[in-house]
């Protein structure tokens, strides 16, 4: 009788490695992107001329509550905006004044007023009561005079700054980028102005027409957009929860729209291409699995990681804990923390020599699990 229980015993610990092994084929680790890529889906396009756009919606959401955006703050009297003493064209001072709401700031939002419009680096969380100094990019050459606060008026600078400051490029990058959406715009102030030229009247109007023609389409529960235009996709924009994009998709979609609605005769207009496909952006999507996802500095209560090699872009987390509203009420599953928005933005390689390009190591593929297709592409491993 002992005999046979020692040989079930070592039938048992020879099983066991082949069976640890698939599980671990089957759930690879991740990192907190990729956890929030396992729940998401992409719904069919909305396609406006060349620009094909696909809403992106989450099937469950570790949402949280109680962040405001800038405008939404702003509005409330909530944030204040001041320049540093002595001033800097660099950085400028954010304090929220709420006793217990968070303030979302994205990186590429123009602030207006103070001695020049600048724009941020990269995206920010600001902590209930608190004050942060942020990178900032000048958006207007020829000013630097004016108050030590900022006005309440803000906008979105169009893709390619925005894509231009998150890369860390230097300042005159940045006025170039300006200058030529400045000229698309057709926009021509004294002190070169992004600010001015996004809220110039007539270009108002033509990015509302243009929204226009694309909200209604939209999805209730879109949580973020995967931009293609022609026949390749070219940036995302992906938020925490559909509250949340609620309040930033007019902004993002103007840092589309004012890249690509403009300068181009067909850039509104339909031509000869063959748009993506869902499963296309699927694979897009895929390769934020395999990109190389690093800690970045802090930004107030969040911190930024960055995303490089397959796909390029920055990640703000907030890796603290939730505490319940109600008493019984479970917190989110926090998967490494709480991912509070991703901009997978343009890869810039440089032509210099003396400048390579970076390589990351590219982790194996995560395994598909076999699903049954809804009308929407589901988004998982």
């Amino acid at each position: 009788m002992r005999l046979l229980t020692l040989v079930g015993l070592w039938a048992g610990l020879l099983l066991l490695p082949a069976a640890a092994q698939q599980v671990e084929r089957i759930a690879p680790a991740g990192n907190v992107l990729t956890h929030y890529l396992d729940r998401a889906n992409i719904h069919p396009p909305v396609q406006l001329g060349r620009l094909t756009i696909f809403p992106i919606s989450l099937s469950r959401t570790h949402r949280l509550g109680g962040v405001l955006t800038m405008a939404g703050a702003l509005k409330r009297g909530l944030l204040s905006i001041e320049e540093l003493d002595p001033p800097d064209v660099r950085r400028a001072k954010f304090v929220n004044r709420s006793k217990s709401e968070t303030i979302f700031l994205m990186g590429g939002e123009v602030i207006t007023g103070g001695r020049q419009s600048r724009t941020l680096a990269s995206d920010a969380l600001l902590g209930p009561d608190s004050a942060e100094v942020l990178p900032l990019y000048c958006v207007e050459k020829g000013r630097w005079a004016g108050k030590k606060g900022f006005a309440a008026d803000t906008t979105m600078a169009p893709l390619a700054v925005r894509a231009g400051a998150a890369r860390g490029a230097d300042q005159k990058e940045i006025w170039s980028e300006v200058a030529r959406a400045n000229r698309r715009l057709g926009s021509a102030t004294a002190s070169e102005d992004l600010a001015a030229a996004m809220g110039k009247a007539e270009n108002v109007k033509r990015l509302a027409d243009l929204r226009g023609r694309i909200l209604p389409k939209l999805p209730s529960t879109c949580a973020g957009l995967v931009l293609a235009r022609g026949g390749t996709i070219l940036a995302a924009d992906l938020f925490n929860s559909a509250e949340l994009f609620a309040g930033m998709r007019d902004k993002v979609l103007n840092s589309y729209l004012s890249q690509y609605g403009w300068g181009h005769p067909r850039a509104v207009e339909s031509g000869r291409f063959t748009p993506p496909s869902q499963q296309e952006v699927r694979s897009y999507l895929h390769g934020c699995y395999r990109a190389g996802f690093s800690a970045g500095p802090s930004r107030g209560v969040g911190r930024i990681y960055h995303v490089r090699g397959v796909r390029t872009g920055q990640t703000l987390v907030y890796e603290g804990e939730i505490v319940p509203v109600r008493p019984l009420e479970r917190p989110p599953v926090r998967d490494g923390g709480y991912m509070v928005h991703t901009a997978l933005l343009p890869e810039v390689v440089p032509v210099r020599p003396d400048l390579p390009v970076p390589r990351v190591p590219r982790p194996p593929m995560p395994r598909p699990m076999p699903r049954p297709t809804p009308p929407e592409i589901p988004y998982r491993r």
